[in-house]
């Protein structure tokens, strides 16, 4: 058993007064144990062997030496299981598109309010995508233009649910607006994932949206 069965949270950030922050919230959680805290990718490599793997990892992308980009890569091979959520100040849609094409299960600025930066993180434990609606709508920009629209077999109910997932609503948010059971909203994303050939809210959320599906 690790700490009491909490969620292994690790931060990479080198803003002391940012980083300070996060530490202070994660600490604060009942649910989630700060684990490993520096400002660098290069001190995670030298640190990963001291520490327990992590569940969840705070990422900022403007580091010194390797950016949180690169970053990604790394994580991915070293620590399969483990969710990345950006936090970062940029708000430019490359980035944004890199981040997720990546492997990032989140991206948030660093402006979101602590709650929200919480939520994130549960929700991304849960195998959901951690994506606010205006980082969604700024994926959208760059990816549909000029891009062909690709017929896919989802039913309309599949879509108007995909459409949703777009747009960062959780499942029970989707239950309460199409007025349907959670377990059924559950379903439809199955197959929704088994259909576009995807295996998280990220990568269906980067397909839909690249593939023009909405």
């Amino acid at each position: 058993m690790k700490n009491n069965q909490k969620h292994i949270v690790w931060v990479v950030e080198d803003d002391p007064l940012f980083k300070e922050s996060m530490e202070e919230l994660i600490n604060l959680s009942d649910k989630l144990h700060l684990e490993l805290s520096v400002s660098s990718v290069e001190q995670v490599e030298e640190e990963k062997h001291k520490v327990h793997a992590p569940d969840v990892i705070l990422q900022d992308i403007g580091l010194p030496g390797k950016s949180g980009l690169e970053a990604l890569g790394f994580y991915r091979n070293e620590f399969p299981d483990a969710k990345v959520i950006i936090l970062t100040i940029f708000e430019d849609d490359e980035r944004i598109y890199e981040a997720i094409k990546r492997g990032a299960s989140g991206y948030l600025l660093k402006r979101t309010p602590a709650k929200q930066i919480l939520d994130g993180i549960d929700q991304v434990i849960m195998g959901e995508a951690s994506i606010s609606p205006l980082i969604a709508k700024k994926m959208m920009n760059i990816m549909v233009s000029g891009a062909p629209v690709k017929e896919s077999n989802l039913t309309t109910r599949e879509k108007d649910i995909l459409k949703l997932l777009v747009d960062g609503f959780s499942m029970d948010m989707i239950s309460g607006e199409l007025e349907i059971s959670t377990h059924t909203v559950d379903t439809h994303i199955k197959n929704i994932y088994r259909k576009l050939e995807v295996h998280n809210r990220a990568e269906v959320v980067s397909k839909a949206i690249k593939e023009r599906l909405i």
